[in-house]
């Protein structure tokens, strides 16, 4: 397999394809059988399901929601993943729903997701119902929707039967697609297409519609991830503490049964959920329906897993793998008594006086790969590029503090 797409990112420093991330993930048996877990479970019972991870920088909580978003779509899920540039107004119901329809995505699909699924609901509505469809204006469309299925009320109703009309017309849904993913359409543009009230206080209830819809199709659920939740604490108190509001209503709405099929993921640091001034534990409504699930001792049904570091087998086993796709990728000859010699050098130089290993796994990737293209493009000496590499990291260590 050619793994250039992912040494590449670990490279430039930036979040690792979705197919490569399983193969990053060392010593982390029991959070993907988590991850699994909640996989099968969302899908089995239609329910939703919040987990939070914690880990410090770089412990490969961006990589292992990666793995959710394999794993979740080879069961028919899609996804969609919010980060921090989701997170300004995500308080409001209307900009929540807007950031997750903007990041829908589906694991090989590279069009338009949310103009393909409503489309393929149009037609085969219209399929089911034409004789009844042709010939009403867009209200009287909106009516029958509302008549036709408990599914269609509210917002919901005003924007599928205007979504229809305009399908069964051959008119553009541009700007309706545009309003939905939260860019900037002026109202009296959709009043045009017959929407006199908007998303703010319907969020959540269109929310909840579209996930029925999906699952009409087949579609298995939505995976939701949320990274870099401890970005949360420069927002001013205000804000703050209205964004803490929403996602204690979203732990009582998805586990409640509120709104189906959603597998959500949070991911911060555990300084984030213990910060009195600033994180979860200065929002007490918040804090207390998290805390109250941890006994100090973590289970499979923990709603808080913490990211624990790395042992020094699994440190060995990371650098056995990584190196063997190196090989792979680029065609070097790299012996075992080499590859024993770089282990040899990653303890002595990640471990404690405790022989705990005392880096994250990012910074011994990223330590690695630059090792490795110096001695493809040396002399293929593994004792002159590991010196130079370590050098190197003494002078700038900053290197390390971009995320994958």
């Amino acid at each position: 397999m050619d793994y250039r797409p992912m040494f590449e990112a670990i490279r430039t420093g930036v979040s690792v394809p979705e197919e490569y991330a399983a193969h990053l993930i060392i010593g982390r048996t029991f959070e993907k059988e988590i991850i699994e877990n909640d996989i099968d479970y969302v899908i089995s019972y239609q329910a939703s399901k919040i987990r939070i991870f914690l880990g410090d920088y770089g412990f490969g909580k961006t990589t292992l929601a990666k793995y959710a978003i394999t794993r979740a779509s080879e069961k028919g899920m899609v996804y969609s993943m919010l980060t921090e540039k989701d997170y300004k107004s995500i308080y409001r119901q209307d900009e929540f729903f807007r950031s997750i329809m903007k990041n829908l995505r589906m694991v090989g699909f590279q069009g338009d997701l949310l103009r393909f699924i409503l489309n393929n609901w149009a037609e085969q509505f219209l399929k089911e119902n034409k004789d009844s469809l042709e010939t009403l204006e867009r209200d009287q469309i909106v009516a029958y929707l509302k008549n036709s299925n408990q599914l269609f009320d509210g917002f919901f109703a005003d924007v599928c039967g205007a979504y229809l009309y305009n399908y069964i017309n051959e008119k553009s849904n541009n700007e309706l697609l545009a309003f939905i993913r939260g860019d900037k359409v002026p109202k009296r543009t959709l009043r045009d297409y017959g929407i006199t009230h908007f998303l703010e206080d319907d969020g959540w209830n269109f929310l909840d519609a579209f996930m029925k819809l999906l699952l009409t199709f087949g579609i298995k659920g939505l995976l939701l991830v949320m990274d870099e939740l401890e970005n949360l604490r420069q927002n001013r108190k205000d804000i703050r503490d209205k964004i803490y509001n929403h996602l204690r209503e979203l732990l009582d709405k998805l586990p409640g049964g509120e709104i189906k099929a959603i597998n959500c993921i949070w991911l911060g640091t555990r300084e984030w959920f213990d910060d009195q001034e600033r994180g979860i534990k200065s929002y007490t409504a918040l804090y207390d329906r998290i805390q109250k699930e941890v006994s100090g001792v973590q289970t499979k049904e923990s709603t808080l897993v913490e990211l624990k570091p790395m042992s020094t087998d699994d440190l060995n086993k990371l650098v056995e793998k990584v190196s063997g796709m190196y090989k792979e990728t680029y065609n070097i000859t790299l012996s075992q008594k080499q590859i024993n010699t770089i282990k040899s050098t990653a303890t002595q130089q990640f471990t404690n006086i405790n022989g705990e290993v005392s880096v994250a796994p990012r910074r011994v990737i990223k330590w690695l790969t630059e090792l490795l293209d110096v001695f493809k493009e040396g002399n293929k000496d593994i004792i002159n590029a590991i010196n130079s590499v370590s050098k190197s990291v003494e002078v700038d260590d900053d290197r390390y503090s971009s995320i994958f």
